[in-house]
């Protein structure tokens, strides 16, 4: 008994078979009416979906046959897979490569067989649909139009699990990119030295990052059930809400701001706020990216200044005040000498004097 030989492209041939989900999967019925429409219109006893695997032709679907698979040695559909057309053979007996086969020569006793080839988009072979009877027959030219064409269907079928195992594979790689992204966008998120949140429309937290908790001094569980305007000092909350909604309405691209958060500790806590929103396709806003920078210790630092400052110009203010009097007094003792006084300027000329000197 020959065996069929591989065909060259087995390898490429057997990879697609796996990716399409068929081996080794319970029945279906949409390939089950196909094979009891053959039986029933070819009046055979037999017929198979048949999938041509590495070692074996697995059933994916059988009407007559108990057995779910058979060696690939003895497969009539391995001889099939390799023809550009059905393999019809009348009486398998006197044929030489398939007279001392175990399933010729045994049960099921085949003598009739006629396999049409189920191929990929792309023209590979993976099985066959095929009828098989226990007497030999001649296949009328109608009866195989008939098993070309339900063949047919069965390989739409299988070009559709095909484009989806394709599609699948494309979404798989594109959700392992996209989780890379996410894992990517995580890591910085939470890291990021300054704060950071993704709120809703209406101001509720969906997602915040570990400085901003670090700000506000709240936990992350216990930020997420607060909004914004719960942790806003009530007297920066109006120019808050007023920035938010000429963002809404789409008057203003974004808004930066300087306000108060309260603390957990109740403590106030300056910062400086960056708000932008991320707009759908229509132009809605999908949600806002605020960005949070504490920026309490310059406030201080600004508010130590201004105490410096002040108290340098109050001391400035005061001393002019003491030399003002101090040249009042000095002009009023030199003003009312009985002895005459004169001053002179760096070339000698007279600039000042008293009414002794007149």
């Amino acid at each position: 008994m020959p065996a069929a030989a591989y065909p060259h492209d087995e390898a490429e041939r057997q990879e697609l078979l796996a990716s399409l989900n068929l081996l080794d999967t319970e029945s279906e019925e949409v390939f089950d009416r196909i094979t009891r429409l053959v039986a029933r219109l070819l009046k055979v006893p037999t017929a198979l979906f048949s999938l041509v695997d590495a070692d074996r032709q697995w059933f994916k679907s059988r009407v007559g046959l108990d057995a779910a698979e058979t060696p690939r040695e003895q497969a009539f559909c391995a001889h099939a897979i390799l023809q550009d057309q059905p393999l019809v053979v009348p009486d398998a007996a006197n044929d030489e490569r398939f007279a001392d086969n175990p399933l010729v020569t045994g049960a099921p006793n085949i003598r009739f067989y006629a396999g049409v080839p189920i191929r990929s988009s792309g023209g590979l072979p993976i099985g066959t649909l095929c009828a098989i009877d226990d007497h030999a027959r001649v296949l009328t030219a109608d009866e195989l139009c008939i098993m070309i064409d339900l063949a047919d269907i069965v390989q739409k079928e299988v070009q559709y699990r095909e484009r989806l195992a394709v599609a699948g594979r494309h979404l798989e790689q594109s959700e392992a990119v996209l989780d890379a992204s996410e894992a990517r966008f995580r890591t910085i998120f939470d890291l990021a030295s300054i704060g950071i949140a993704l709120l809703s429309p209406h101001g509720g937290w969906l997602s915040v990052n570990r400085a901003l908790c670090e700000i506000v001094g709240y936990t992350e569980e216990e930020l997420m059930r607060k909004t914004f305007q719960d942790i806003t000092h009530p007297d920066d909350l109006d120019l808050d809400r007023t920035q938010l909604e000429q963002l809404r309405a789409g008057t203003i691209g974004q808004y930066q701001l300087e306000k108060r958060y309260i603390r957990k500790d109740g403590g106030t806590v300056w910062i400086n706020l960056n708000v932008s929103p991320k707009r759908n396709a229509d132009g809605e806003i999908e949600y806002l990216i605020s960005v949070v920078k504490d920026i309490q210790a310059q406030k201080e630092t600004q508010a130590a200044l201004d105490t410096l400052h002040a108290d340098l110009e109050r001391r400035v203010a005061s001393r002019t005040n003491e030399l003002r009097e101090r040249e009042a007094e000095l002009r009023s003792v030199i003003e009312n000498a009985n002895d005459a006084y004169i001053g002179l300027d760096e070339n000698g000329a007279v600039t000042v004097w008293n009414r002794a000197a007149e």
